[in-house]
């Protein structure tokens, strides 16, 4: 499983770019009074503007190298400066062998960079990182109170918590292969963020898995998959 695409939904179209473009520097593939499309390395990420009404609250995973994590958090730190736990800057995952760190866009959404140890290519030409290093869409997240539901919508499309863990209703799932390094995160509202002050909520949402499944929430936490026929 790999995610291809992502759709999000935002507020303030020009702070976002100007924070995406210009202080990150991902590259500008589309842009219309609406919304703007960036690359995120193989994937693409759409933020598209929607009413201040609407509430949303996103996190999304960018896979590394896995020798640079340590070039990516100087990186970040001279940019957008990175969340502590505890005093600490970084956390080391066992059940996904990498090392993860986090920092926020301009709309409180929690963006991580995670480099998987096992799964993730290594970069042999630099000990500098630089955005054009992002692999593709790593992790990104899925809040539902309706999680027993929408995990068995996902499974008849063999999306599955990963290692065929028991599903668990009041806590974050990961879905999808271990070998694959991309996850969807299943979880409840009101569950708070890793390295975070800010608390999941019921957002609307558009990810594309391997080019052919589409998988649409909308704010009201309906979903919706839609299997493109070749």
């Amino acid at each position: 499983m790999q995610i291809t695409k992502a759709k999000l939904f935002i507020h303030d179209m020009k702070e976002m770019q100007e924070f995406y473009c210009n202080q990150l520097g991902f590259t500008l593939l589309e842009k219309t009074d609406d919304y703007f499309t960036i690359a995120v390395g193989e994937s693409a990420m759409t933020f598209e503007r929607v009413p201040s009404s609407i509430n949303k609250q996103y996190h999304f995973a960018l896979n590394i190298p896995s020798n640079l994590f340590q070039q990516a958090k100087i990186w970040a730190k001279e940019r957008v400066g990175l969340l502590e736990s505890e005093g600490q800057d970084e956390v080391y995952f066992e059940f996904l062998k990498a090392y993860s760190c986090y920092f926020y866009d301009p709309e409180g959404n929690i963006l991580e960079l995670i480099a998987r140890q096992e799964v993730n290519q290594q970069h042999h030409h630099t000990a500098i990182f630089s955005i054009e290093h992002v692999l593709h869409i790593g992790e990104i997240n899925l809040t539902t109170d309706e999680i027993s539901t929408v995990a068995k919508q996902l499974n008849e499309y063999a999306i599955k918590p990963i290692e065929n863990k028991e599903l668990q209703p009041d806590a974050l799932n990961f879905l999808g292969n271990y070998e694959d390094g991309a996850n969807i995160l299943l979880g409840p509202s009101k569950r708070l963020w890793y390295f975070s002050d800010k608390k999941a909520i019921i957002s609307p949402i558009c990810i594309e898995i391997d080019e052919v499944l589409q998988i649409i929430m909308d704010e009201k936490g309906q979903l919706t998959i839609v299997q493109k026929i070749s």
